[in-house]
């Protein structure tokens, strides 16, 4: 089994625990890491801005396709950031615990 990892990011801690749910509430996502408080700095319409936001890694057999499509109709941004993370291998035990929790 191959495990795939993605990173979006939300507004605020409420934000992101709604989507966090939302997401463990389809099958084939066993898990939502939430990093709080994350500065972000960006560019927008020509001006530097900053704002405050939470980190999600999502944990999924999903493609990214799939997952994509998901996070579009679920996620409170506009044009939200999902990226898939590399990862060549995660440790057996990890993987048994995913294969028995999806």
């Amino acid at each position: 089994m191959k495990i795939n990892i993605f990173y979006t990011t939300c507004s605020n801690i409420r934000e992101s625990q709604k989507l966090a749910k939302c997401l463990l509430s389809t099958e084939k996502i066993v898990c939502v890491n939430i990093i709080k408080n994350v500065e972000s700095f960006y560019k927008e319409d020509g001006k530097l801005k900053k704002s405050m936001e939470s980190i999600l890694i999502i944990k999924t057999s999903l493609g990214k396709n799939k997952i994509e499509n998901l996070i579009k109709r679920i996620h409170p941004y506009d044009i939200p950031f999902i990226t898939q993370l590399k990862n060549d291998s995660a440790n057996i035990e990890y993987l048994q615990w995913v294969r028995k929790n999806l």
